[in-house]
């Protein structure tokens, strides 16, 4: 994202998940992030932080199967979604946040 504070925000939650998966305190950190995106003006990541909101409020967890998947390391699926929101201006970035929107819209809808 553009902004130090948007950053600043999905930092935080990369550490607050390396610790541990809190579902509540993952949503509502989120949701910051989500208001942040729309001062930026920035679709994808709204978006994003919307469904993987309404995705771990629906399952407990963010284990939507893509690093897995895709053999990327070590990473959880929501750690590896966030690295991709931090370089969001990349496009091969963006194009993985999108592929991880369509599975979840896959998974919840």
């Amino acid at each position: 994202m553009k902004e130090a504070k948007a950053n600043l925000a999905i930092n935080n939650l990369i550490k607050d998940v390396s610790k541990g998966f809190d579902a509540d305190k993952v949503v509502d950190q989120l949701q910051q992030i989500r208001t942040l995106a729309l001062e930026e003006e920035d679709p994808t990541i709204v978006k994003i932080c919307r469904l993987a909101s309404e995705y771990i409020s629906e399952n407990g967890n963010f284990d939507v199967g893509y690093v897995a998947d895709e053999e990327i390391g070590e990473m959880t699926d929501m750690e590896y979604l966030l690295e991709l929101m931090l370089k969001v201006d990349r496009p091969v970035n963006r194009e993985e946040i999108q592929e991880i929107r369509d599975r979840i819209k896959e998974d919840l809808y």
